[in-house]
């Protein structure tokens, strides 16, 4: 009886905060009880571009398959510009975590909360989109579930 309290809390929290962003009052619960279940929320990566982060792109786009890369959501609270920021690090083959980039600020409204709570999320690579031209950037893609 006590996880079903508890699945039901962690949805009406993520029902609110969807409210919060603009969603009506049943498509937030529709979208929080869709991620609760089991189906997965797939992003894109923010702030690919900065340093040298289009270089490991590259790297990871033509020597590795997405099966090698790991993916860690980290919470960052000393963030300036978003007090909700959730990094995304990045390893090749368990090598050194790279920072790649943030979560988009209005689901990381969503996922801060959950991580805050201690309710774990389970990240995965999915594929390296762009670069269909010279002047085109490349952009990476995660795919989170709750664990």
């Amino acid at each position: 009886m006590k996880e079903i309290t508890r699945i039901r809390r962690m949805v009406a929290s993520m029902a609110n905060r969807l409210r919060n962003m603009g969603l009506t009052l049943s498509a937030a619960f529709k979208k929080a009880w869709e991620l609760v279940k089991g189906h997965t929320v797939e992003t894109k990566v923010a702030g690919v571009t900065k340093g040298n982060r289009q270089k490991a792109l590259h790297r990871i786009a033509t020597k590795y398959s997405p099966d090698d890369v790991a993916v860690k959501l980290v919470r960052d609270r000393a963030n300036l510009y978003d007090c909700n920021a959730v990094r995304v690090d990045i390893s090749v083959k368990g090598s050194e975590a790279y920072t790649m980039g943030f979560i988009p600020r209005n689901l990381a409204y969503v996922i801060s909360t959950l991580i805050d709570r201690g309710i774990e999320l389970t990240a995965a690579f999915k594929e390296v989109r762009g670069r269909y031209a010279n002047y085109m950037n490349y952009g990476a893609v995660i795919v989170l579930k709750l664990a």
